[in-house]
């Protein structure tokens, strides 16, 4: 639940019954998340709007690893879960690699150079909102100009994600998994 409740089912638009439809795995109950920001028509276009989804020049892999990171390092335990648990085996992060997106470093040896950029980038502009010329060469080294817009706007994205998160108290998802360091907590 969240501190503003959620959009109720029997009240929901059809253009927004149709995107649960499509953004719901069957059986599954839709995103908090998604229910709570769709009770304003206006909130839910802007959120949509923003959004990340759909064809990507980045690989899934390299859009794992940033959003994990970002949700870890602004503290997004809600999308961090969600994220780990449905897209990191497809995204063929290792367990060690999930448990560094939260508390290793780019250069911990979990990570190819390729991740260690993505890591890095992720650490400098959350913390300085602002990449280095060091810091943009090493991306840079990496990855094209359509890949590094991308990989900005996915940093800048989720965390939006994590201040809507915060300031509604949205709390994870069933069945996803908690920050290792609130392993089997119930949050305060």
């Amino acid at each position: 639940m969240s501190r503003i409740g959620t959009l109720p089912r029997d009240a929901w638009p059809p253009e927004f019954a149709t995107a649960m439809e499509r953004m719901t795995s069957p059986g599954r109950e839709p995103l908090a998340l998604f229910t709570a920001v769709a009770q304003s028509p206006r909130a839910w276009e802007r959120f949509t709007a923003a959004s990340m989804a759909g064809p990507s020049p980045l690989s899934m892999r390299d859009r794992e690893v940033v959003i994990d990171r970002t949700a870890a390092r602004t503290g997004n335990e809600y999308e961090w879960g969600i994220h780990t648990k449905v897209f990191a085996k497809k995204a063929e992060l290792t367990p060690e690699q999930v448990r560094s997106t939260y508390d290793g470093a780019a250069d911990d040896g979990n990570w190819s150079e390729h991740d260690a950029a993505l890591i890095a980038a992720v650490d400098a502009l959350l913390a300085n909102h602002r990449l280095s010329d060091a810091e943009f060469a090493r991306l840079g080294a990496q990855f094209d100009t359509a890949q590094i817009l991308e990989i900005v706007q996915l940093i800048a994205f989720y965390h939006g994600i994590a201040l809507i998160v915060g300031a509604l108290d949205l709390q994870p998802e069933a069945g996803m998994p908690r920050f290792p360091d609130h392993q089997g907590e119930d949050r305060p």
